[in-house]
């Protein structure tokens, strides 16, 4: 019993420190930044394409995802640094989707795939491509007939390219602002919305 309550008591010190003194935490090597993505889905004779902003700041601990149809904009997904949110232009209504661990988009990382997957050959690194300007690492993950190959450049994600039998999907940036001002506004739920 002495040892159990000694190690609850350890655990909840180090909790208290946790809250009084969170680390910084960089999901990416630069600052800020605005990329705009095309995406291009194509399954049978159908293709559509589309285009995706992300807005990023503090090292992309806070994020604004904004899909768009044409021009125009269909769904936002954002993290404030803390929570992150789902808002429905259409409707007008915002729902928070919890706690927000690592801003709205995939940190590109070769390292975070899982030992596994590396040693197995289910994800496999590949050459350098050039994406909107930038010389990215690649790496692929998956089967030869249903495998996902991402690209990435300091820890950004630009491409995710994702084959199956059926359809193939695309999302690649077309254009990178790098450590420029992003609005403030980006990361706050829209004036005149309906938080749900």
């Amino acid at each position: 019993m002495k040892i159990f309550c000694a190690f609850s008591l350890i655990l909840a010190m180090l909790f208290c420190a946790t809250i009084s003194s969170p680390a910084q935490i960089k999901k990416y090597d630069i600052k800020s930044g605005i990329i705009t993505f095309e995406t291009t889905v194509e399954m049978g004779t159908m293709k559509m394409v589309n285009k995706i902003m992300v807005y990023f700041d503090e090292y992309g601990m806070k994020e604004c995802h904004e899909n768009y149809s044409g021009d125009k904009l269909k769904s936002i997904l954002f993290s404030d640094g803390q929570m992150e949110y789902s808002v429905s232009p259409g409707k007008k209504t915002v729902e928070s989707r919890g706690k927000a661990f690592r801003g709205t988009e995939y940190r590109f990382d070769w390292t975070e795939i899982p030992e596994q997957d590396r040693t197995s050959g289910k994800a496999k690194k590949l050459p350098n491509v050039s994406v909107a300007g930038k010389d990215c690492e690649s790496y692929m993950v998956g089967t030869p007939t249903d495998r996902t190959v991402y690209a990435g450049w300091g820890h950004v994600c630009l491409m995710i390219d994702l084959s199956g039998p059926t359809m193939h999907s695309l999302i690649k940036a077309v254009k990178i602002e790098e450590n420029v001002p992003v609005p403030a506004d980006k990361f706050k739920i829209p004036a005149g919305y309906t938080l749900q």
